[in-house]
C-alpha cells in the first residue's frame, strides 16, 4: 500500500520519477503509483520490513525502526541459515533434534548417526553430515549417551562448514555475522573449542581444506549469534540472518516466538517510535542485574549498558534489593553504584552500609536453596517464601520466581481441580498472579510467554471466583467474569504466535475457547 504520510520526496523505484508516496510497511521504497508498487513487489518483498540496517564502530550493524510500529505488530519473520544440536548436548536425533535414550533409538542406515525414526534419516538437516560420513568410509558409532558428547560438540559447526559448498549464498551471509574471535582468543572456552572442535573436525571428517582459524571463526559466530529454539527437548540452536542484527537490551522492545518449522518471529512488545533501535534480551530478563551481567560477559562477551542495567533500582522495582539488617528499619539495600554489585550495599532509608560478606551469604544461600527446591511441591514453595522473606522483599527476583511457580501449582489440573480449592487458596492464587503481573509488566514487558501464562492463571482463577459469587452476588459475579475475560484476551494477544506443539500454544488455544464462552455468558 502506498502512503503519502511524508512531505519528503524521492524517486520511484520503477521509473525514477520523483514521488512523495512510499511503501507504508517499510517506509523506505518510493513509488509514483500503485501499479508500479505492484510491479516491483516481487523484488521489494524481500526487503520490505519496518526497519533499516544501520552501522557504527561500537555496535557494528543493528536495526532501527523506519516508521512507528504498533504494539503486537510483527516486525520480522525469518527462516534460519543453519540449525543443529547445542554444543553441550548428549545424543539427539540428527533429523528433528529430539533427545534420545540409550535403549530407544535407530541408526541412519547410511552413516550410523542416531535418529528417532526412519523418516528423520532423510531430513534436509542431516543430509550434509550423512554424505560426509559415508565419504569418510566408516559409520559413526555412539557408545555413550551423556553430555557433552564430543561428536555432538562438533555437529552444528560441521553444518555451518558444509554451507560453503552446499549453499554459498547462505554461507556468505553467515560469515558476515560477528564472531568476536579476538575477544574470545586465549579464554578457557576458546582453548577448549580449538582442541575439541577445530582440531577434531578436519582429522575425523577428513576436511583438510579448512584451517583451524576458519573453524574457530565459525565457532564464535555460532556462540555469539545462536538462538535456542524450544521446539525440541533439549532445545536446539539456530542462526538467523537479519535476526542476528537485533541488539541486546535487558528492557527490550521486541518479543520472540518460533513457528513449528523453526522460523523466528520478532514482534513489538510495546509501541516503538520511528528511529528507535530494535532489541531483544540475550539473557534471562527475569534474572537480577548481577546474574544477567555475568551471563552476558561469559556468553556474549560484552557488558550491558541498557536503561535497566544503568539503574540499580531496575526501573524502580528494586528487584535485586535485600532488606536492611538494622532492627526496625523498613529500608532496602542496593549497591552504591553500578560497579559494586559484589561490594558493600547501602540502605535507602537509614543509609546503613551492609557488608558484602553478609549480602553474598544471603544471596548465595537463597540461590542454592532455590535451585534444589522441588518445583512441583506447593509445601516447599511456601516454606521457601516464608523463610527467605526474612531477608528479601516481596518483589525480589528469587521470591517472584517462586510465586510464578505457585500461581501455576495452586489449582493445577483444569477447572475441575480449581473448583475444589478453598476460598483462601483461590485468593492466594489470584494474589500471586496479580503481584507478579504488576512486577513483570513494568520490568519485562517483552517476556510474552511468562506474562501469557500468568494472565491465563489469573483468568482461570477469576472465572472460578465469578462462579462462586453467581448465586448470591450477581454484581460480584459480573465484575469477576469481566476481569477474567480481559485476562483471557491478553493471553491470546501474548501467545498468538506460539505453535501448538508447545504448551504456550496449547494455552493460547484454550484461552480462545474460554474467551468466546465468556463473551456468550456476558452477552457480548
Amino acid at each position: 500500500m502506498v502512503s503519502n504520510g511524508s512531505s519528503a520526496s524521492d524517486k520511484c523505484v520503477v521509473c525514477g520519477v520523483e514521488s512523495k508516496s512510499k511503501c507504508s510497511n517499510c517506509g523506505q521504497a518510493y513509488y509514483c503509483s500503485v501499479e508500479h508498487q505492484k510491479q516491483d513487489w516481487k523484488n521489494h518483498k524481500l526487503q520490505c520490513h519496518p526497519f533499516k540496517i544501520e552501522h557504527n564502530e561500537k555496535f557494528g550493524r543493528y536495526l532501527v525502526a523506519s516508521r512507528n510500529i504498533k504494539a503486537s505488530e510483527v516486525v520480522l519473520r525469518e527462516s534460519c541459515l543453519v540449525c543443529g544440536p547445542n554444543q553441550i548436548s548428549g545424543p539427539v536425533c540428527v533429523g528433528c533434534m529430539k533427545g534420545l535414550q540409550a535403549n530407544d533409538y535407530l541408526e541412519c542406515e547410511r552413516c550410523g548417526w542416531p535418529v528417532c525414526q526412519r523418516i528423520c534419516q532423510n531430513s534436509p538437516e542431516h543430509r550434509g553430515e550423512c554424505e560426509l560420513t559415508v565419504a569418510r568410509g566408516s559409520k559413526i558409532k555412539i557408545h555413550h549417551f551423556v553430555a557433552p558428547h564430543p561428536q555432538y560438540q562438533c555437529l552444528s559447526i560441521l553444518r555451518c562448514m558444509l554451507l560453503r559448498e552446499k549453499d554459498p549464498s547462505k554461507f556468505q551471509r553467515l560469515m558476515q555475522l560477528e564472531s568476536h574471535d579476538n575477544q574470545r582468543k586465549g579464554s578457557e572456552q576458546w582453548i577448549s573449542d580449538r582442541e575439541g572442535i577445530a582440531k577434531f573436525i578436519p582429522r575425523f571428517f577428513k576436511m583438510d581444506n579448512w584451517t583451524e582459524d576458519e573453524i574457530m571463526q565459525l565457532t564464535g559466530i555460532l556462540q555469539i549469534n545462536g538462538h535456542e529454539v524450544p521446539l525440541s527437548e533439549p532445545p536446539y540452536v539456530a542462526i538467523y540472518d537479519l535476526a542476528s542484527l537485533v541488539e541486546h537490551s535487558c528492557f527490550p522492545n521486541l518479543s520472540k516466538s518460533f513457528t513449528k518449522k523453526g522460523d523466528v518471529i520478532f514482534w513489538a512488545a510495546v509501541d516503538i517510535k520511528k528511529g528507535t533501535n530494535l532489541s531483544i534480551c540475550y539473557s534471562d530478563a527475569l534474572w537480577g542485574t548481577a546474574s544477567r551481567q555475568n551471563h552476558l560477559l561469559e556468553t556474549k562477551l560484552f557488558k550491558c549498558e541498557c536503561v535497566r542495567c544503568k539503574d540499580v533500582t531496575e526501573l524502580g522495582t528494586k528487584y535485586s534489593a535485600i532488606k536492611c539488617n538494622r532492627n526496625d528499619c523498613p529500608g532496602l539495600a542496593l549497591p552504591l553504584s553500578l560497579e559494586q554489585w559484589s561490594g558493600d550495599w547501602r540502605c535507602d532509608t537509614c543509609q546503613h552500609a551492609l557488608d558484602k560478606s553478609y549480602i553474598s551469604d544471603i544471596l548465595d544461600r537463597a540461590g542454592t536453596d532455590l535451585s534444589v527446591m522441588k518445583k512441583n511441591s506447593t509445601e516447599d514453595c511456601f516454606k521457601y517464601l516464608q523463610h527467605y522473606s526474612k531477608w528479601l522483599p516481596p518483589q525480589h527476583h528469587h521470591l517472584a520466581e517462586v510465586k510464578v511457580v505457585l500461581a501455576q501449582l495452586i489449582g493445577a489440573g483444569g477447572p475441575e481441580v480449581i473448583q475444589t480449592l478453598d476460598d483462601a487458596s483461590l485468593d492466594k492464587k489470584i494474589s500471586f498472579c496479580r503481584e507478579t503481573l504488576n512486577l513483570y509488566e513494568k520490568l519485562a514487558p517483552a517476556e510474552a510467554r511468562v506474562l501469557g501464562l500468568l494472565h491465563f492463571e489469573m483468568h482461570a482463577a477469576l472465572a472460578e471466583r465469578g462462579r462462586r459469587a453467581s448465586p448470591g452476588n450477581p454484581d460480584m459475579c459480573q465484575s469477576a467474569l469481566e476481569e477474567s475475560l480481559k485476562h483471557a484476551e491478553e493471553v491470546v494477544k501474548l501467545l498468538q504466535h506460539e505453535p501448538k506443539i508447545l504448551s504456550e500454544g496449547q494455552i493460547c488455544a484454550q484461552a480462545k475457547i474460554n474467551r468466546d464462552s465468556l463473551k456468550l455468558v456476558l452477552g457480548l
